[in-house]
C-alpha cells in the first residue's frame, strides 16, 4: 500500500508530464524530451515488462537470444502515451546499437513500427538524422530482402498516405532518399536490379 508522501510524489509526477505535455500542444512528446523526475515518476505509474526495463536500465544487452523477438514485438505494439514513449525510446537504443544479427532480425519490425507510426516517427527522425539513418539501413536492408518485385514507389506511397501532420510529410521524402540511398548499393548487384528506377 502507498503511503500519502508516495501518492504525492505521484500525483506531482504526472502533474509535470501533463504541463510538459501542454507546453508542447501540437508536437509530439518523446521519452529524450523528459526530464529525469519525470522519467521515473512515468515508471512508477506504468507497467513495463521486466525486459524492457532492464534493457531501459542497461542491465540487460540486446543480442540474438529467445527473447529478442518477443521484447521487439512488445516495443512495436500499439501502445498510446508514457509507455509509446518509453517504448520508442528503447526502440531506438536497440537500433542504434544493432550489430547485423540483430539489425536483419528489426527489418520487419521497424517498417510496422514506422507504417503505423508515421508522424509519431518521422518527426522525431526530422530531429534526429542519425536514429533516422539508421532505420533508413535497417528498412532499406527488409525492402531488398522482401519487396524486389514490389514497386519501392508504392511503399513510398503508402507512408505518403499515413502521413498526416506537415512535419512528417516535409520529412518523409528525405528519410526516402536516405532509404533509396542504402538501396542503391544493391543496385550495384546485378541480381538486384530491381530496385532501379
Amino acid at each position: 500500500m502507498k503511503t500519502s508522501i508516495e501518492i504525492k510524489k505521484l500525483l506531482l509526477g504526472l502533474v509535470l508530464v501533463f504541463c510538459s505535455n501542454i507546453a508542447n500542444a501540437g508536437e509530439y512528446q518523446y521519452w529524450d524530451d523528459l526530464d529525469e523526475n519525470s522519467k521515473s515518476e512515468i515508471i512508477k505509474s506504468i507497467d513495463v515488462d521486466k525486459n524492457i526495463m532492464k534493457l531501459y536500465l542497461h542491465e540487460m544487452k540486446i543480442s540474438h537470444n529467445d527473447t529478442l523477438e518477443a521484447i521487439i514485438d512488445t516495443l512495436c505494439s500499439s501502445t498510446e502515451g508514457n509507455k509509446k514513449m518509453l517504448h520508442f525510446y528503447v526502440l531506438n537504443e536497440i537500433v542504434s546499437t544493432a550489430d547485423e544479427v540483430v539489425a536483419y532480425i528489426l527489418g520487419e519490425y521497424c517498417i510496422k513500427y514506422v507504417n503505423e507510426n508515421t508522424d509519431y516517427a518521422l518527426e522525431y527522425f526530422s530531429k534526429h538524422q542519425d536514429v533516422a539513418n539508421k532505420y533508413a539501413e535497417i528498412i532499406a536492408d527488409e525492402l531488398h530482402r522482401t519487396l524486389c518485385d514490389t514497386n519501392l514507389s508504392q511503399y513510398e506511397q503508402i507512408l505518403l498516405n499515413s502521413a498526416k501532420s506537415e512535419c512528417a510529410k516535409e520529412y518523409l521524402p528525405v528519410f526516402f532518399k536516405e532509404v533509396k540511398r542504402v538501396l542503391s548499393k544493391y543496385a550495384k548487384i546485378p541480381a538486384f536490379d530491381c530496385f532501379n528506377e
